[in-house]
């Protein structure tokens, strides 16, 4: 039977194996709390300590003996400590401590640490300053080897000394805290002896300064993205544009942190832009004065892409309602005109070819106006065709001029065809005296034929007969010369070029007959027709064949003038005269053609510039040769099929003999 002594000792036996098994677990729990620490702050880097200024007892946990590369066996001290302390940081360091010493201060510095191996650490020391059970001085801190983060300090660094602008930081407060190097290097300004609160003072233009304090007081304030162009002074004195822009950098709950800037230096942006504008402005009035609009538009809806300021003066739109669809640009297109403008357009998107075309657009108030476009096809890397820039001139100013010079031409040259015909006068008064002698001689043997007692009607009718045939050629004379007085409009017609030879060798019949010429007309058969003005190439035969005339009349020899017709290449007649006269000025086989040029003491110097502007506006060419051995020819083409150029107009830069 159990007794209550037996009772009392069986409960003490195992309340003592509980508190021994609650000792146990606790001791198990303190070292598993040791180990977790001692694990984080390998892990972390970061070691503890203890320190007794008065006793100068000092603890180490392991981590912190890593840290410095002393053996746990090591009984710490300050001497040791010191050993370890970069020769460079020493005394900023020894300073440090003395002054928690003498404040009884916490304490928070940087350091580096010389390892026997030669390298180098990192390390920051934070400790708070305690009391002892005795009243004396105690520090208890941490030691946080920073080797890592310095390293990723100074590679950040570098980049940031690499990127090709000037970057700074700044607290949330707004003042400075980091200055990249590349902005000091380009200001030339030490910190060492120039604080960040005297940069703006130093490098921003004076002008700029007061209104970038006030843009960062704002942004500051607002918490809002700051941007600024400012002028910063570079090392060397010069002032260079910058763009100076800030962000806030904020926590997760908003609050700004600091703020992030950067200087770029846009002073060559801004020296182009000013070019730009500059270029644009010449651009713009070159265009006002040479009436010049440029464009652009794309393939795909033809839609505008570029339509300058004078195009649209032009084409009298308003700038400000914005770029004209394809259907309101085509609509101001004369509507005799489109068909015209629309095939040269579709031909050159076909063949992804320039083009240029001459029309006429109609405004809403009913002006007309003439433009010449030039458009040139932009090809995409594929080859395909996305666009046409160009050009679009006002040409009307022109149009009208040529129309008066065309109107001033017409008139010189039937004063020319006046003067000449004034000249020939006796020769035409013979030419036609001729016919009409004859006439009154058969009209007055036809009187006397049916005077007699038995009239004999045959012979009458005979005499009667050639007085119609003399009345005919002297009305066919009289026709000839007033077509070539008469004044008009080019008419063009199909021509036989032998016929209109043969007309002016008829009615220049007396002239070469009075200097004694022997005219032999050499005119191909079946030659084809071509279409022109008549009177007009009945003007160049005139004048060739009087200029021949009068190169020959004055000599001893021989005198021969040959008209010759016949095809040529290219689908063209060829018309030549060759003389035996004095020939061309030496070396001037050319200058023959400039207006007011004579070898005529007489002569006016315009009828071969008129003869040859006659030929190139049918689309010919008239041209001046040696006559081996001896005299001068001129010939020219004209064109038997295609357009000739009925409105070309006459240039003066070539003229008579």
């Amino acid at each position: 039977m159990t007794t209550k002594h037996d009772e009392d000792k069986l409960l003490r036996s195992v309340a003592l194996q509980n508190a021994n098994s609650i000792l146990i677990a606790r001791q198990r729990a303190e070292q598993r709390r040791e180990a977790y620490l001692e694990e984080a702050q390998r892990l972390s880097h970061t070691g503890s300590f203890g320190w007794r200024p008065s006793t100068g007892e000092i603890f180490w946990s392991e981590e912190t003996f890593r840290i410095f590369q002393y053996d746990q066996t090591t009984i710490p001290t300050v001497e040791l400590v010191v050993q370890r302390v970069h020769p460079e940081d020493a005394a900023s360091a020894k300073q440090t401590i003395e002054r928690a010493l003498q404040d009884g201060s916490n304490f928070d510095f940087e350091h580096r640490l010389l390892m026997p191996d030669g390298s180098v650490k990192y390390v920051r020391i934070v400790a708070h300053a305690l009391g002892d059970e005795s009243g004396g001085l105690e520090f208890v801190g941490a030691v946080m080897d920073v080797t890592a983060a310095k390293e990723a300090e100074d590679r950040i660094r570098l980049i940031i000394n690499t990127v090709p602008a000037l970057i700074w930081t700044a607290r949330a407060d707004g003042r400075l805290d980091f200055i990249s190097q590349r902005w000091l290097e380009y200001a030339g300004i030490d910190t060492e002896t120039v604080g960040s609160g005297e940069l703006g003072e130093r490098s921003v233009h004076p002008d700029d300064i007061e209104q970038l304090r006030n843009k960062w007081r704002v942004a500051v304030a607002e918490g809002n993205p700051f941007e600024a162009e400012i002028r910063v002074m570079r090392f060397d004195g010069e002032y260079r544009w910058f763009l100076s822009r800030a962000c806030p950098f904020r926590d997760r709950a908003g609050h700004i942190l600091g703020w992030y800037g950067n200087d770029i230096d846009i002073e060559d942006r801004k020296r182009a832009a000013e070019a730009l504008r500059h270029s644009e402005s010449n651009l713009a009035e070159a265009q006002r004065l040479t009436h010049t609009g440029s464009w652009a538009w794309r393939i795909a809806g033809r839609d505008a892409l570029h339509l300058s300021e004078e195009w649209y003066r032009i084409y009298g739109f308003d700038p400000e309602k914005g770029a004209p669809g394809f259907e309101e640009r085509l609509q101001r297109t004369h509507p005799e005109d489109r068909a015209k403008w629309q095939e040269a357009i579709d031909r050159a998107i076909a063949e992804k070819s320039d083009y240029e075309v001459e029309f006429r657009i109609l405004l809403p108030g009913g002006t007309v106006k003439h433009v010449r476009t030039v458009g040139h096809p932009v090809l995409n890397a594929s080859g395909d065709l996305v666009q046409f820039v160009g050009s679009s001139t006002d040409i009307t100013e022109r149009k009208h001029a040529e129309e008066s010079l065309r109107q001033a031409q017409t008139d010189l040259a039937h004063v020319s065809r006046a003067t000449t015909m004034g000249e020939l006068t006796a020769s035409l008064a013979h030419e036609v005296n001729q016919p009409i002698a004859a006439a009154l001689t058969d009209a007055n043997t036809c009187m006397r034929w049916l005077a007699r007692d038995q009239p004999d009607l045959k012979e009458a009718r005979e005499a009667a007969s050639r007085v119609v045939k003399d009345a005919k050629r002297v009305a066919e004379i009289v026709g000839r010369i007033r077509l070539l007085f008469k004044k008009g409009a080019s008419q063009r017609e199909l021509v036989d070029v032998n016929e209109v030879i043969r007309e002016m060798i008829v009615l220049l019949h007396s002239e070469v007959t009075r200097y004694s010429v022997s005219v032999r007309p050499e005119l191909a058969e079946d030659l084809p027709q071509f279409m022109g003005d008549r009177v007009q190439l009945q003007q160049v035969m005139m004048n060739l064949i009087m200029n021949s005339i009068d190169a020959m009349k004055d000599m001893d020899r021989k005198r021969e003038l040959v008209i010759k017709s016949q095809r040529a290449e290219n689908e063209e007649l060829m018309v030549s005269v060759s003389d035996t006269g004095v020939g061309l000025p030496p070396q001037q086989a050319e200058q023959v053609f400039n207006a007011f040029f004579t070898t005529k003491v007489d002569g006016t110097g315009m009828g071969l510039r008129i003869s040859r502007s006659i030929i190139e506006s049918h689309g010919g060419r008239l041209w001046a040769a040696d006559n081996l051995p001896r005299g001068a020819s001129f010939c020219f083409t004209l064109p038997t099929k295609g357009e000739t150029h009925e409105g070309a107009r006459v240039t003066w830069g070539d003229p008579t003999r």
